[in-house]
């Protein structure tokens, strides 16, 4: 038979079993509850609030929710995707139930003239706004472009092409006026200053480039004005006024 005091050890063991329990339940209900619940959702972009319709959109995806539990990269990954134009986003927890987003909206490199406006385009394709005219930003005429109702981003192998290069144009300083996807092959450039140049959509748009920054560095060294720079071949041919 069990003694006296090996009955007592026994329930001893038992009261702290269903206590740990007790509190495991409690703090599991605790932090389920409301009191992490987010109540108020602060957007930034650029250190400044959010325009209405993106903080309408920011708390739809996270008001009520529990703060505990929120996962950040969840949170950054579904924004990404339901805001097509954000480049990166930055969550701060603050407790018991308030989140501040801040957010950083991708650069425009271009803009698209299409049959009925333009398209302010970044450096990816992706759609940043709907245009009535164009802006300072270089004109990129693909005749033939064709778009379906709310699509997000262009989707034109050719077009995607040269805006790889106006984006490799940025790096280098070199500033275009117009851009031009005449064929499936030739990409031709009005530089803000300087020659019309030809760039191959076939060809390693980088190197390119870089072969363009060197021919204008040793004109404007040598004080040679030019007319065209042909890079669609091995050997750059170059028109000189």
């Amino acid at each position: 038979m069990k003694t006296k005091k090996q009955i007592l050890k026994g329930l001893k063991i038992v009261s702290l079993g269903v206590g740990s329990l007790c509190l495991l339940v409690a703090s599991f209900l605790f932090f389920q509850g409301s009191f992490f619940n987010i109540n108020q959702v602060v957007c930034l972009e650029s250190e400044r609030p959010c325009d209405t319709e993106v903080w309408l959109q920011i708390n739809s995806f996270f008001l009520g929710k529990n703060l505990l539990f929120l996962s950040p990269a969840g949170a950054q990954e579904k924004i990404k995707k339901e805001l097509t134009t954000i480049e990166s986003v930055r969550l701060e927890k603050k407790w018991p139930g308030r989140l501040v987003v801040s957010l950083s909206k991708k650069n425009p490199l271009a803009v698209v003239e299409v049959k009925d406006g333009y398209l302010q385009v970044d450096h990816q394709g992706t759609i940043l706004a709907i245009l009535t005219q164009p802006t300072d930003l270089p004109l990129v005429v693909a005749p033939g472009l064709s778009l379906t109702a709310n699509q997000a981003k262009i989707e034109s192998a050719p077009l995607l092409t040269c805006l790889e290069g106006l984006y490799q144009l940025l790096f280098k300083n070199i500033a275009v006026r117009r851009a031009e996807v005449t064929d499936n092959q030739t990409l031709l450039l009005d530089l803000q200053s300087g020659p019309q140049v030809f760039f191959s959509l076939d060809r390693e748009m980088k190197e390119q480039v870089d072969s363009l920054h060197l021919i204008l560095e040793r004109a404007k060294i040598e004080g040679k004005e030019m007319k065209t720079i042909d890079l669609r071949f091995t050997k750059p041919v170059v028109v000189y006024l």
